[in-house]
Protein backbone atom coordinates (compact mmCIF):
# COMPACT_ATOMS: atom_id res chain seq x y z
CA UNK A 1 0.00 0.00 0.00
CA UNK A 2 1.27 3.48 -0.81
CA UNK A 3 1.89 5.14 2.38
CA UNK A 4 -0.73 7.49 3.05
CA UNK A 5 1.14 10.43 4.66
CA UNK A 6 3.61 10.69 1.60
CA UNK A 7 0.57 10.48 -0.86
CA UNK A 8 -1.21 13.50 1.23
CA UNK A 9 2.04 15.20 1.33
CA UNK A 10 2.23 14.90 -2.59
CA UNK A 11 -1.37 16.20 -2.78
CA UNK A 12 -0.79 19.21 -0.95
CA UNK A 13 2.43 20.15 -2.85
CA UNK A 14 0.76 19.45 -6.21
CA UNK A 15 -1.72 21.46 -5.32
CA UNK A 16 0.46 24.67 -4.27
CA UNK A 17 2.25 24.21 -7.27
CA UNK A 18 -0.73 24.56 -9.46
CA UNK A 19 -2.31 27.30 -8.07
CA UNK A 20 0.85 29.42 -7.36
CA UNK A 21 2.30 28.68 -11.14
CA UNK A 22 -1.21 29.91 -12.07
CA UNK A 23 -1.00 33.11 -10.34
CA UNK A 24 2.52 33.61 -12.00
CA UNK A 25 1.39 33.28 -15.39
CA UNK A 26 -1.40 35.99 -14.32
CA UNK A 27 1.07 37.88 -13.25
CA UNK A 28 3.57 37.73 -15.89
CA UNK A 29 0.01 37.85 -18.27
CA UNK A 30 -0.60 41.26 -16.54
CA UNK A 31 3.00 42.52 -17.06
CA UNK A 32 3.02 41.58 -20.87
CA UNK A 33 -0.51 42.93 -21.42
CA UNK A 34 1.00 46.64 -20.74
CA UNK A 35 4.46 45.52 -21.00
CA UNK A 36 5.77 49.27 -23.20
CA UNK A 37 4.37 50.99 -19.86
CA UNK A 38 5.94 48.66 -17.15
CA UNK A 39 9.59 49.16 -19.33
CA UNK A 40 9.06 52.79 -19.05
CA UNK A 41 8.24 52.77 -15.59
CA UNK A 42 11.40 50.91 -14.63
CA UNK A 43 14.01 52.90 -17.00
CA UNK A 44 12.52 56.41 -16.25
CA UNK A 45 11.66 59.78 -17.58
CA UNK A 46 14.23 60.12 -21.25
CA UNK A 47 14.88 63.66 -22.29
CA UNK A 48 12.78 63.87 -25.96
CA UNK A 49 14.34 67.06 -28.21
CA UNK A 50 11.71 69.50 -30.19
CA UNK A 51 12.13 67.97 -33.74
CA UNK A 52 12.13 63.96 -32.44
CA UNK A 53 8.72 65.12 -31.04
CA UNK A 54 7.15 66.45 -33.64
CA UNK A 55 8.31 63.83 -35.73
CA UNK A 56 5.48 61.33 -33.88
CA UNK A 57 2.33 60.76 -35.00
CA UNK A 58 1.13 58.33 -31.97
CA UNK A 59 2.28 58.07 -28.49
CA UNK A 60 3.39 54.78 -28.28
CA UNK A 61 5.59 55.06 -31.17
CA UNK A 62 8.78 55.45 -29.74
CA UNK A 63 9.14 52.63 -27.32
CA UNK A 64 10.43 55.28 -24.37
CA UNK A 65 7.38 57.15 -24.10
CA UNK A 66 8.01 57.70 -20.35
CA UNK A 67 9.39 61.79 -21.44
CA UNK A 68 10.86 64.72 -20.30
CA UNK A 69 9.90 67.64 -22.51
CA UNK A 70 11.30 71.40 -21.95
CA UNK A 71 9.32 74.05 -24.25
CA UNK A 72 10.35 77.53 -24.53
CA UNK A 73 6.56 78.90 -23.78
CA UNK A 74 3.59 77.66 -21.78
CA UNK A 75 0.38 78.98 -21.60
CA UNK A 76 -2.78 77.26 -19.84
CA UNK A 77 -5.46 76.26 -21.96
CA UNK A 78 -8.60 77.13 -18.87
CA UNK A 79 -9.39 73.56 -19.58
CA UNK A 80 -9.36 71.65 -16.42
CA UNK A 81 -10.60 68.12 -14.84
CA UNK A 82 -13.06 69.16 -12.05
CA UNK A 83 -14.01 66.30 -9.37
CA UNK A 84 -17.27 66.73 -8.02
CA UNK A 85 -18.82 64.93 -4.73
CA UNK A 86 -22.99 64.36 -5.09
CA UNK A 87 -24.87 63.72 -2.04
CA UNK A 88 -26.40 60.56 -3.47
CA UNK A 89 -30.13 61.08 -2.18
CA UNK A 90 -30.56 64.57 -3.59
CA UNK A 91 -28.11 65.25 -6.12
CA UNK A 92 -26.63 68.10 -4.49
CA UNK A 93 -23.08 68.48 -5.17
CA UNK A 94 -21.21 68.74 -1.96
CA UNK A 95 -17.72 69.80 -2.95
CA UNK A 96 -15.67 70.66 -6.33
CA UNK A 97 -12.00 70.25 -6.37
CA UNK A 98 -10.11 71.40 -9.34
CA UNK A 99 -8.06 68.34 -9.73
CA UNK A 100 -5.15 68.82 -12.56
CA UNK A 101 -4.96 71.17 -15.97
CA UNK A 102 -4.35 71.06 -19.41
CA UNK A 103 -1.01 73.41 -20.98
CA UNK A 104 -0.14 74.04 -23.94
CA UNK A 105 3.54 74.11 -24.27
CA UNK A 106 5.47 74.89 -27.48
CA UNK A 107 8.15 72.70 -28.63
CA UNK A 108 9.99 73.96 -31.50
CA UNK A 109 7.17 74.98 -34.18
CA UNK A 110 4.30 72.70 -32.28
CA UNK A 111 2.24 72.38 -29.43
CA UNK A 112 2.41 69.81 -26.97
CA UNK A 113 -1.00 69.38 -25.04
CA UNK A 114 0.22 68.89 -21.30
CA UNK A 115 -1.72 67.75 -18.21
CA UNK A 116 -0.06 69.17 -15.42
CA UNK A 117 -0.74 69.57 -11.68
CA UNK A 118 -2.89 72.62 -10.92
CA UNK A 119 -1.20 76.41 -11.44
CA UNK A 120 1.98 75.07 -12.92
CA UNK A 121 3.95 77.63 -14.51
CA UNK A 122 7.38 75.53 -15.86
CA UNK A 123 8.57 74.88 -19.46
CA UNK A 124 10.00 71.83 -18.40
CA UNK A 125 7.40 68.51 -17.80
CA UNK A 126 8.10 64.69 -17.43
CA UNK A 127 5.28 62.15 -17.84
CA UNK A 128 4.03 59.82 -20.22
CA UNK A 129 2.85 60.62 -23.73
CA UNK A 130 -0.71 58.87 -23.78
CA UNK A 131 -3.71 59.31 -26.26
CA UNK A 132 -5.77 62.66 -26.02
CA UNK A 133 -9.43 61.79 -24.85
CA UNK A 134 -12.41 62.45 -26.79
CA UNK A 135 -13.55 64.60 -24.45
CA UNK A 136 -10.60 67.17 -24.45
CA UNK A 137 -10.72 67.28 -28.73
CA UNK A 138 -14.47 67.96 -28.51
CA UNK A 139 -14.15 70.10 -25.61
CA UNK A 140 -10.55 71.88 -25.91
CA UNK A 141 -9.16 71.43 -29.32
CA UNK A 142 -11.87 71.82 -31.12
CA UNK A 143 -12.73 75.00 -29.87
CA UNK A 144 -9.53 75.89 -30.79
CA UNK A 145 -9.85 74.69 -34.38
CA UNK A 146 -13.11 76.89 -34.93
CA UNK A 147 -11.08 79.95 -34.03
CA UNK A 148 -8.02 79.33 -34.73
CA UNK A 149 -7.51 76.60 -37.67
CA UNK A 150 -3.44 77.37 -37.95
CA UNK A 151 -2.83 76.84 -34.35
CA UNK A 152 -5.06 73.65 -34.10
CA UNK A 153 -2.83 72.28 -36.80
CA UNK A 154 0.76 72.89 -34.25
CA UNK A 155 -1.32 70.69 -31.53
CA UNK A 156 0.32 67.33 -31.58
CA UNK A 157 -2.00 64.34 -31.86
CA UNK A 158 -0.93 62.90 -28.29
CA UNK A 159 -0.71 64.33 -24.84
CA UNK A 160 1.88 64.15 -22.34
CA UNK A 161 0.47 63.36 -18.94
CA UNK A 162 2.39 65.04 -16.34
CA UNK A 163 0.13 64.31 -12.96
CA UNK A 164 -0.24 60.56 -12.38
CA UNK A 165 1.29 58.69 -14.58
CA UNK A 166 3.45 56.59 -12.42
CA UNK A 167 0.45 55.19 -10.03
CA UNK A 168 -0.64 52.32 -12.21
CA UNK A 169 3.13 51.45 -11.90
CA UNK A 170 3.16 51.41 -7.77
CA UNK A 171 -0.07 49.45 -7.88
CA UNK A 172 1.69 47.06 -10.11
CA UNK A 173 4.75 46.87 -7.73
CA UNK A 174 2.08 46.95 -4.13
CA UNK A 175 0.40 44.19 -5.20
CA UNK A 176 2.33 42.01 -7.65
CA UNK A 177 5.71 42.02 -5.71
CA UNK A 178 3.95 40.39 -2.41
CA UNK A 179 2.40 38.06 -5.12
CA UNK A 180 5.85 37.19 -6.30
CA UNK A 181 7.58 36.52 -3.25
CA UNK A 182 4.71 34.33 -1.83
CA UNK A 183 4.67 32.46 -4.92
CA UNK A 184 8.19 32.11 -4.33
CA UNK A 185 7.99 31.11 -0.75
CA UNK A 186 5.33 28.14 -1.20
CA UNK A 187 7.64 26.64 -4.19
CA UNK A 188 10.41 26.37 -1.64
CA UNK A 189 8.02 25.22 1.03
CA UNK A 190 6.62 22.61 -1.94
CA UNK A 191 10.32 21.48 -2.69
CA UNK A 192 11.73 21.01 0.91
CA UNK A 193 8.44 19.10 1.92
CA UNK A 194 8.80 17.19 -1.55
CA UNK A 195 12.32 15.82 -0.65
CA UNK A 196 11.41 15.65 3.31
CA UNK A 197 8.08 14.67 3.82
CA UNK A 198 8.51 15.00 7.55
CA UNK A 199 8.26 18.49 7.54
CA UNK A 200 4.50 18.78 6.09
CA UNK A 201 2.36 19.65 9.13
CA UNK A 202 -0.20 16.90 8.04
CA UNK A 203 2.84 14.59 8.74
CA UNK A 204 4.10 16.78 12.08
CA UNK A 205 0.56 16.52 13.29
CA UNK A 206 0.01 12.84 13.02
CA UNK A 207 3.23 12.19 14.90
CA UNK A 208 2.08 13.93 17.74
CA UNK A 209 -0.12 10.89 18.41
CA UNK A 210 2.49 8.16 18.03
CA UNK A 211 4.96 6.51 15.29
CA UNK A 212 3.66 8.53 12.16
CA UNK A 213 4.47 5.33 9.40
CA UNK A 214 2.35 3.13 11.43
CA UNK A 215 -0.69 5.74 11.82
CA UNK A 216 -0.31 5.97 8.41
CA UNK A 217 -0.74 2.40 7.34
CA UNK A 218 -3.70 2.50 9.77
CA UNK A 219 -5.47 5.55 8.07
CA UNK A 220 -4.89 4.26 4.49
CA UNK A 221 -6.44 1.10 5.43
CA UNK A 222 -9.87 2.37 7.41
CA UNK A 223 -9.83 4.58 4.77
CA UNK A 224 -10.18 2.19 1.98
CA UNK A 225 -12.90 0.92 4.13
CA UNK A 226 -16.52 2.16 4.34
CA UNK A 227 -16.82 5.36 6.37
CA UNK A 228 -19.50 8.15 6.93
CA UNK A 229 -18.06 11.09 5.27
CA UNK A 230 -20.14 14.78 6.48
CA UNK A 231 -18.97 16.88 3.24
CA UNK A 232 -15.12 16.26 3.36
CA UNK A 233 -15.31 15.77 7.09
CA UNK A 234 -14.25 11.69 6.92
CA UNK A 235 -15.30 9.55 10.08
CA UNK A 236 -13.43 6.46 9.87
CA UNK A 237 -13.30 3.76 12.71
CA UNK A 238 -11.00 5.39 14.71
CA UNK A 239 -10.17 8.85 12.90
CA UNK A 240 -11.22 12.17 11.64
CA UNK A 241 -9.92 13.60 8.29
CA UNK A 242 -10.74 16.07 6.63
CA UNK A 243 -8.58 17.24 3.37
CA UNK A 244 -8.42 20.95 2.15
CA UNK A 245 -6.49 22.38 -0.76
CA UNK A 246 -3.50 22.82 0.43
CA UNK A 247 -3.88 20.76 3.90
CA UNK A 248 -5.29 18.16 5.73
CA UNK A 249 -6.09 17.69 9.24
CA UNK A 250 -5.96 14.42 10.99
CA UNK A 251 -7.22 13.73 14.51
CA UNK A 252 -7.65 10.38 16.52
CA UNK A 253 -11.55 10.34 17.44
CA UNK A 254 -10.76 9.25 21.14
CA UNK A 255 -8.34 12.50 21.57
CA UNK A 256 -11.98 14.55 21.12
CA UNK A 257 -12.75 16.53 24.14
CA UNK A 258 -15.18 19.17 23.01
CA UNK A 259 -17.57 19.34 20.31
CA UNK A 260 -20.81 21.35 19.20
CA UNK A 261 -22.72 23.11 16.66
CA UNK A 262 -22.03 26.63 16.11
CA UNK A 263 -24.87 28.51 14.25
CA UNK A 264 -23.94 31.97 12.98
CA UNK A 265 -26.71 34.63 11.89
CA UNK A 266 -26.17 36.37 8.56
CA UNK A 267 -28.25 39.77 7.72
CA UNK A 268 -27.94 42.71 5.03
CA UNK A 269 -28.56 45.99 5.99
CA UNK A 270 -29.70 44.25 9.50
CA UNK A 271 -32.41 42.23 7.36
CA UNK A 272 -32.05 38.43 8.27
CA UNK A 273 -30.81 36.26 5.46
CA UNK A 274 -30.72 33.11 7.09
CA UNK A 275 -28.11 30.97 9.22
CA UNK A 276 -25.05 28.95 8.53
CA UNK A 277 -24.44 25.90 10.73
CA UNK A 278 -20.82 24.03 11.69
CA UNK A 279 -19.37 21.29 13.47
CA UNK A 280 -16.88 22.32 16.15
CA UNK A 281 -14.21 19.77 17.29
CA UNK A 282 -11.51 19.98 20.01
CA UNK A 283 -8.70 17.84 20.59
CA UNK A 284 -6.69 16.98 23.63
CA UNK A 285 -3.55 18.37 21.34
CA UNK A 286 -5.04 21.89 20.84
CA UNK A 287 -6.05 20.64 18.11
CA UNK A 288 -9.32 22.60 16.60
CA UNK A 289 -11.58 22.20 13.52
CA UNK A 290 -14.42 23.89 12.59
CA UNK A 291 -16.41 22.56 9.36
CA UNK A 292 -19.55 23.99 7.79
CA UNK A 293 -22.11 21.79 6.51
CA UNK A 294 -25.97 21.70 6.61
CA UNK A 295 -27.94 21.64 10.16
CA UNK A 296 -29.08 17.92 9.90
CA UNK A 297 -25.25 16.74 9.07
CA UNK A 298 -24.06 18.33 11.87
CA UNK A 299 -26.88 16.93 14.03
CA UNK A 300 -25.81 13.54 12.93
CA UNK A 301 -22.14 13.91 13.32
CA UNK A 302 -22.33 14.81 17.09
CA UNK A 303 -24.46 12.03 17.45
CA UNK A 304 -22.55 9.47 16.20
CA UNK A 305 -19.33 11.41 17.95
CA UNK A 306 -21.39 10.88 20.84
CA UNK A 307 -22.14 7.03 20.83
CA UNK A 308 -18.53 6.77 19.90
CA UNK A 309 -16.60 9.16 21.88
CA UNK A 310 -19.05 9.00 25.26
CA UNK A 311 -16.27 10.70 27.49
CA UNK A 312 -16.54 13.69 25.87
CA UNK A 313 -17.97 16.95 26.49
CA UNK A 314 -21.22 18.46 23.87
CA UNK A 315 -22.53 21.48 23.86
CA UNK A 316 -22.00 24.61 23.61
CA UNK A 317 -22.44 27.76 26.77
CA UNK A 318 -19.86 30.39 27.93
CA UNK A 319 -18.87 28.94 31.33
CA UNK A 320 -17.12 26.00 28.97
CA UNK A 321 -15.89 28.14 26.09
CA UNK A 322 -14.31 30.56 29.31
CA UNK A 323 -12.66 27.74 30.59
CA UNK A 324 -11.06 26.22 27.30
CA UNK A 325 -9.93 30.02 26.83
CA UNK A 326 -8.03 30.69 29.60
CA UNK A 327 -7.73 26.89 31.34
CA UNK A 328 -7.24 24.46 28.55
CA UNK A 329 -5.28 21.74 30.57
CA UNK A 330 -7.86 21.79 33.29
CA UNK A 331 -10.11 21.22 30.75
CA UNK A 332 -8.28 18.61 29.08
CA UNK A 333 -8.04 16.62 32.29
CA UNK A 334 -11.60 16.77 32.78
CA UNK A 335 -12.27 14.79 30.06
CA UNK A 336 -9.33 12.46 30.33
CA UNK A 337 -10.69 11.77 34.07
CA UNK A 338 -13.95 11.05 32.68
CA UNK A 339 -12.58 8.80 30.07
CA UNK A 340 -10.95 6.79 32.93
CA UNK A 341 -13.93 6.30 34.32
CA UNK A 342 -15.87 5.44 31.28
CA UNK A 343 -13.10 2.27 30.82
CA UNK A 344 -13.64 1.19 34.11
CA UNK A 345 -17.03 1.00 34.19
CA UNK A 346 -17.09 -0.97 30.76
CA UNK A 347 -14.21 -3.02 32.55
CA UNK A 348 -16.28 -3.60 35.51
CA UNK A 349 -19.37 -4.61 33.15
CA UNK A 350 -16.82 -7.32 31.13
CA UNK A 351 -16.02 -9.08 34.26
Amino acid sequence: MVNWLESEVKRTNRNLFLVNGFVLLCLLGFLYADWQYYANFVMGCKPVDAAELSSLTSPTQRFRNFVTVHGSKSVSSGYQDIVQQVEQSSGKVVSTETKDEYILLKVGERILLVKAPNNSQALEFSGELVPTTDAVKRDLIAPIAGSSPDMAAMILPFTLDATEYRTQGYWALGIGVPLFLLCCWNFSKALKRGAEPQLAPVWKQVSVYGNAEQLSSQIGSELLAPHDNYKGLRLTQSWLIRKKLFSTWVSPLNDIVWAYKKVTRHSVNFIPTGKSYAAVIAGGHRQRLEHQIKQKNVDALLLQLAGRVPWAVYGFNADLDNLWKKDPGNFIAGVDARREQSGAKAATAGS
